[in-house]
């Protein structure tokens, strides 16, 4: 753990204007954390842009503040870039030149696999999600937080726990969710926005997923495969796949989901889960990705069946 939390409060009261961001191919913890702490900034009387390398989901676009981020800014006009919820630079993706622009950058994060990237870090791996860390930030500085703080910082909580599903699901998560639902915030109007609002289009999409499934390694592995042309077909960005794994991560007896996701270039994009035996985040890092025990993800180059066999190569050796 890194923890500069004064430091970091002290930048925060005495520094103007702020560009955040967060690691491309958002989610909740993601766009949560960094909506909250813009919208606080922004009620602090500063000057707070929100520049992401990719569109927030469509489930997610309900969240206070969503409607303001941007996907293209000169990083030269600020003060202090702030990086929420990404384990290194280059996660942040297309925007991370701009992010080095600025004379100082903070990161804010709960990934083991960070590297205290920037001049200043709050990095707790045993956080529940990177919007608890935000918490801990704005009680630091005695800001009274209000509704639409609380809705973001809520939903960060609640997505990376897997509404309390998952065994990150501490009890600083129950307390911080708790309050923020004291603060105004709708359990049951969030958790429909969050899940259970979709196309018909998600739906069918997801049909063909799920067509996809393998189950390898002896049952301990599950895998779905999505590809360009499946996307194409059902007229869905990639962000409509957000949460498609935890289907194969339901099947018994496995013990790891495994997403494979294809992009330009030749690229595939590859999600973990784990069910906590596994240590997922080391099999990311051999294919220079990272995140956490129980959910990482990495890109790996190369033609499907060659893609498949180096990831089903180091899964059997953690496994193992």
């Amino acid at each position: 753990m890194k923890d500069d939390l004064s430091s970091i409060c002290r930048v925060f009261r005495e520094e103007d204007r702020f560009l955040i961001a967060c690691h491309e191919n958002p989610e909740g913890d993601a766009i949560g954390s960094e909506l909250a702490l813009a919208l606080a900034l922004r009620r602090m009387g500063k000057t707070a842009t929100v520049l992401n390398a990719d569109p927030i989901p469509e489930n997610l676009m309900f969240l206070p503040g969503a409607g303001t981020v941007v996907f293209h800014e000169d990083g030269s006009k600020y003060n202090v870039a702030v990086v929420v919820d990404c384990g290194s630079p280059e996660r942040t993706g297309r925007v991370e030149p701009e992010l080095r622009k600025p004379p100082l950058m903070v990161n804010i994060d709960h990934h083991r696999t960070n590297g205290g990237m920037g001049g200043l870090a709050l990095v707790d791996p045993e956080a529940a999600a990177t919007g608890v860390l935000i918490h801990r930030v704005l009680t630091a500085m005695g800001w009274e937080i209000d509704r639409d703080v609380a809705e973001n910082i809520y939903v960060a909580v609640l997505t990376d726990t897997g509404s309390f599903h998952y065994g990150n699901s501490s009890p600083e998560a129950f307390q911080v969710a708790g309050e923020m639902i004291r603060r105004g915030v709708d359990p049951w109007a969030v958790a429909e926005q969050v899940y259970e609002t979709q196309s018909a289009s998600r739906l069918r999409l997801l049909g063909r997923v799920l067509s996809s499934l393998e189950v390898v390694l002896g049952g301990r592995v599950a895998v779905i495969t999505t590809l360009r042309a499946d996307l194409a077909d059902f007229g869905s960005a990639k962000d409509a796949l957000e949460g498609f794994i935890n289907y194969p991560r339901s099947i018994q007896g496995a013990e790891v989901a495994v997403s494979f996701r294809e992009e330009d270039g030749g690229l595939f994009r590859v999600s973990f889960r784990s069910k906590g035996r596994v240590d997922v985040s080391v099999v990311a890092l051999r294919f220079g990705g990272g995140g956490h025990r129980n959910a990482a993800g990495c890109t790996v180059p190369g033609a499907l069946p060659e893609v498949k066999r180096k990831v089903f190569d180091a899964l059997g050796a953690a496994l193992s």
